[in-house]
């Protein structure tokens, strides 16, 4: 299971604003996301995928816009993100919280983030041809 390039774009969109980063670094995050979704149990990918609908289309519930969420002005966005980060309910919260830390994983793992702080690379990094002849 992962997300497919449109998927991918809309959700960049969104990175964007939540991390406060470029949309070059975004995209990258949004493909470290998709590529995270493969990679762990299903069950878990369900979960993820599920709160990433959620995130994008419901606009209309927090901020009353009939559009998806990569389709919003940037202060409705940001109204929006922060609508899902200070909701009443434990479980929108947490939802929101889960993708926001799934995609730090990946910004964390960016190299020009990592530049940006004078971090070294990450240890290891995994090619797509290393995992097929694994």
């Amino acid at each position: 299971m992962t997300l497919s390039e449109g998927a991918q774009r809309r959700l960049a969109t969104l990175l964007g604003g939540m991390l406060g980063e470029s949309d070059a670094i975004a995209a990258d995050v949004a493909a470290f996301f998709a590529d995270y979704l493969r990679r762990v149990p299903f069950l878990t990918a369900i979960g993820l995928r599920l709160m990433v609908w959620a995130l994008m289309w419901l606009p209309i519930v927090f901020v009353g816009r009939f559009a998806p969420a990569s389709a919003l002005e940037p202060e409705v966005r940001d109204r929006y993100l922060s609508r899902w980060a200070h909701a009443h309910s434990y479980y929108l919260r947490e939802g929101f919280f889960l993708v926001k830390t799934v995609a730090l994983f990946g910004w964390g793992a960016h190299p020009a983030v990592r530049a940006r702080f004078a971090m070294p690379p990450v240890a290891v990094a995994i090619a797509p041809a290393q995992e097929e002849a694994a």
